[in-house]
């Protein structure tokens, strides 16, 4: 069998999820990652004792929506067969205050080599999960290449949303040792236009003061003049989806947190926004995102197997009917290669030379290398 194997159904009931998997294993698979849509409804009572009777390893997660065949999917499983055995790991406590992730991934990989790339999922509202690839990255260093997303809801309610061979899975992360180096590709195409701005107060992931003033007195007074929009008391993130923070890095690039609501006087994102940080208001344009999307399907070099997509729910919340140029831009990039992957709370990558990063509104690429 190929190195992957694609197995995709709309259909909604446990039982649909149940038939592609056995479709895979019949093919030869020897691990399986399950991608399943928010949409359906999925409960840990239909799955867990299945998963727990699975006797290859298993990963995956509900994700807010899958893609398949260039287009976004409400509803529905996508099995992912590999044609080699898969090391799975799973690491609960994503958000306590008190875990030590170098300690806990440093025991994970002691005496080993690095794998050759890492697959990293993660509860997509869990509170520390830059702490968790601040773990990995230091242990593991530059050397993997690292891809992965945020799974989960966009009720926000926290619920199982991890598959494992223990069921499914609440606050948790994990990492997935691949046997094969991946080349992968990173763009988000948002621009600056408001900012810089000091982080000078944040609580995990609430950015609480910005230049010594109520982070959302700034962030209104910027986004009510750009956009033409009042905030009232229900259209934060109907407003907010078009205007995300940057963070900007040492060397000037900016990586993008999606505001999802406000607190009081604050404002809640997408992952962690540390005090001291520098900030910039973005805004985008559709044509900016799907040229953004294009540039990063060219970045993959040629080869003939699947392209894994992990791109941000939040951009197909943007882009509303357009999206589906922003993956059509990605398939003629890329050729006839097949198109799969998971529209995610988070996406999770290091393109492959830099820091390992968890974005937002971000589109991540990822392919086996030839």
């Amino acid at each position: 069998m190929p190195r992957l194997s694609i197995h995709f159904s709309a259909d909604p009931a446990p039982a649909a999820l149940f038939a592609l998997a056995g479709q895979a294993l019949a093919g030869g698979a020897r691990a399986l990652a399950i991608l399943a849509a928010d949409g359906n409804d999925c409960r840990a009572d239909d799955f867990d004792d299945w998963l727990r009777r699975l006797d290859v390893p298993v990963c995956g997660g509900v994700f807010p929506q899958l893609i398949h065949e260039r287009r976004n999917q409400p509803l529905g499983y996508l099995v992912i067969g590999f044609s080699t055995a898969l090391t799975v790991v799973d690491l609960p406590g994503l958000s306590d205050p008190d875990a030590d992730y170098y300690e806990s991934v440093e025991a994970l990989f002691d005496g080993t080599e690095p794998p050759h790339s890492l697959l990293v999922l993660v509860d997509g509202m869990a509170t520390r999960i830059g702490a968790l690839l601040d773990g990995i990255y230091d242990v593991l260093g530059s050397e993997p290449g690292y891809f992965g997303g945020g799974a989960g809801s966009l009720s926000f309610v926290r619920k199982p949303c991890l598959f494992s061979n223990q069921g499914m899975l609440t606050d948790h992360a994990q990492l997935v040792s691949l046997p094969w180096p991946l080349d992968l590709a990173v763009e988000h195409g948002w621009q600056r236009f408001a900012g810089p701005f000091v982080v000078t107060a944040a609580q995990g992931n609430i950015v609480t003061h910005l230049d010594f003033k109520p982070a959302f007195e700034v962030y209104r007074q910027h986004v009510e003049a750009d956009s033409g929009q009042r905030f009232d008391s229900g259209n934060f993130f109907s407003i907010a989806k078009a205007y995300p923070f940057g963070m900007e890095r040492p060397d000037g690039s900016l990586v993008v947190r999606d505001p999802i609501t406000r607190t009081d006087s604050g404002v809640t994102c997408v992952g962690e926004v540390p005090a001291n940080s520098v900030v910039h208001l973005l805004r985008g344009q559709p044509e900016a995102l799907i040229d953004a999307a294009a540039r990063c399907g060219k970045q993959l070099a040629a080869g003939n197997d699947a392209v894994m997509v992990v791109d941000c729910i939040s951009r197909v919340l943007f882009l509303q009917d357009a999206f589906t140029r922003e993956l059509e831009a990605v398939q003629q990039a890329v050729g006839a290669r097949p198109l799969f992957g998971m529209l995610t709370l988070g996406e999770i990558a290091n393109g492959g030379s830099t820091c390992l990063e968890f974005y937002n509104k971000t589109l991540v690429l990822a392919s086996p290398r030839a």
